[in-house]
């Protein structure tokens, strides 16, 4: 990790697909698909092109295994990549309890010994 990263946790690359729901007025859109990137003890990295704004509360349903985990994250990055149409989110998971953030010990114990760079 470069001595001027400000991340709370290392993040581990991951390849997989969940959908995200905004709550709240703010967005009319309110389903989207999108691709995780990687993952840390702090929050998701993800991709798509129907984001939600910086500050909303969003629900994120990631399957792993048979499993669908439904959580409930807060967006806090939401950066256009480029001129496309597609964004890089960042969802924190403060809001989570521990009982919905037990999924993540799996995660990282399942990818920890395997060939993933660190991002």
């Amino acid at each position: 990790m470069k001595d001027d990263d400000r991340r709370r946790a290392p993040r581990v690359s991951v390849a997989a697909v969940a959908s995200l729901e905004t709550l709240g007025a703010l967005n009319a859109n309110n389903q989207a698909l999108c691709t995780v990137r990687d993952v840390s003890r702090s929050g998701i990295g993800l991709q798509t092109g129907q984001p939600p704004i910086a500050g909303q509360a969003v629900v994120l349903r990631l399957a792993l295994d048979d499993v669908i985990h439904e959580l409930k994250t807060r967006a806090t990055r939401v950066l256009r990549r480029g001129d496309s149409n597609f964004y890089d989110i960042g969802l924190d998971w403060s809001t989570c309890s521990p009982a919905q953030l037990q999924f993540l010990d799996a995660v990282l114990a399942a990818i920890e010994g395997q060939p993933l760079d660190e991002v």
